[in-house]
């Protein structure tokens, strides 16, 4: 299981042993995430093929965090949906080590 524990990715495994993801730019997508969608789900079950648009998205996000303050217009609930199935599709490649 993952959570955000003060800002901080932290894996709890099964024992309830915490472990902290130390990666500050990833850290970042979260709180840039939680703005934008409102809620972040941690889970790799919900990961599905979407549009290119929202890997996209959430790419741009990683890499430039003040990208998601430039829009203020809100997403609707099937964008937000979308970008929840990018998000956890590029938070799971990252702390598995299957992308730079």
């Amino acid at each position: 299981m993952i959570e955000i524990i003060n800002n901080k990715i932290v894996l709890i495994d099964e024992k309830a042993n915490m472990v902290e993801i130390d990666d500050a730019p990833l850290e970042q997508l979260c709180i840039t995430m939680k703005l934008v969608i409102d809620d972040v789900i941690f889970n790799e079950d919900l990961i599905e093929p979407v549009e290119p648009i929202y890997s996209y998205l959430v790419e741009k996000m990683y890499t430039m965090p003040d990208y998601a303050k430039w829009n203020d217009v809100p997403f609707k609930e099937k964008s937000k949906e979308k970008l929840l199935i990018a998000f956890n599709k590029f938070f799971y490649d990252k702390i598995n080590r299957r992308t730079e």
